[in-house]
């Protein structure tokens, strides 16, 4: 009986499905993985086994890919384009130890998806494109991201969760074009309430790729 699962493949042992992805990995070395490949639905499969899913997700996927480890020219390491044309790595070997994910993964996932227009809407707004940090300004396009400030996007989130009377979904739709946990149709509710709140309470900043991975 398979113990470990990436999707509907299942396997006995952690090693098994490491060495599985491994193969696979090393097949594709430099390529794109779209919504069309064949191998989509193994990475996005993939990417739920991370604790951090929720993190590296973001506001939805829009493809994979795979390019040489920085710091191994012999191996490849697998990264997301989010649907924001922000780029953020992943660990496809963490993903194969399968850690405990938190039951909250898709509600928190949900509530990121949620708030995607409103942060992509933001980036589109600004006149100009620079770092709040550095200052960089003459990189492209996807490589600046929005950034919560003060508060923090999980200070953010857990305040609206621990309202009195919020009746927290339980169960969550999937979204056709990225794959991620969405609100269902009758917790609109719950979903316009949790939008109004965020929006009423962060601060958005510019970050460039570098500065937003070493503030997380």
């Amino acid at each position: 009986m398979n113990k470990y699962n990436i999707g509907s493949i299942g396997f006995k042992t952690k090693k098994e499905s490491e060495e599985y992805t491994r193969r696979i990995v090393n097949e594709l070395k430099t390529s794109r993985i779209t919504k069309d490949d064949k191998y989509f639905s193994f990475f996005n499969d993939l990417i739920r086994n991370h604790p951090d899913c929720d993190e590296k997700v973001g506001c939805g996927i829009d493809y994979f890919f795979i390019q040489p480890n920085v710091l191994n020219k012999k191996a490849y390491q697998t990264m997301i384009k989010r649907i924001d044309e922000s780029i953020i790595d992943f660990s496809w070997v963490y993903c194969c130890q399968f850690k405990i994910r938190p039951s909250t993964t898709d509600l928190y996932t949900a509530m990121r998806q949620a708030i995607a227009p409103d942060m992509m809407k933001f980036k589109k707004e600004q006149f100009e494109l620079q770092c709040s940090l550095c200052h960089v300004s003459d990189l492209d396009y996807s490589d600046y991201h929005v950034d919560h400030n003060e508060p923090p996007f999980r200070t953010i989130r857990d305040n609206f969760i621990s309202l009195p009377g919020s009746l927290i979904p339980l169960n969550f739709g999937s979204c056709p074009q990225t794959y991620a946990s969405v609100f269902r149709d009758e917790d609109i509710e719950f979903k316009d309430k949790w939008i109004k709140y965020h929006n009423d309470s962060c601060t958005l900043q510019i970050l460039c790729r570098e500065c937003n991975l070493k503030k997380h």
